[in-house]
């Protein structure tokens, strides 16, 4: 089942808002587990964060609690402190991949 267009786009728009200078591309996860976003330094063109959005987050959040559930699980925070490496946001975690 697809994931709800409305509560994809209030990601992005969301992380457009957060990184400005910025661009938010976003593809569906090939292994149908999320959504898959990227952002990228206009000026460098360099990514410069990427993050993928579990089903289980879209299912368990309703569209009006997405931008505040995304703040309380501290995203820009954990990017910030993530660089390059891969995030992923579950229902009631993020998880940042090892430097390994």
């Amino acid at each position: 089942m697809a994931l709800d267009p409305r509560k994809v786009s209030l990601i992005e728009e969301f992380l457009e808002e957060c990184f400005v200078g910025c661009s938010v591309y976003d593809s569906e996860d090939l292994g149908r587990v999320g959504r898959f976003y990227r952002i990228v330094n206009d000026t460098t063109g360099k990514v410069l964060h990427r993050v993928l959005v579990s089903r289980a987050f879209f299912d368990d959040h309703a569209e009006a609690e997405i931008v505040s559930a995304l703040e309380n699980l501290a995203l820009l925070v954990c990017l910030r402190m993530a660089g390059a490496r891969f995030v992923t946001v579950r229902s009631q975690v993020i998880e940042i991949e090892d430097d390994t």
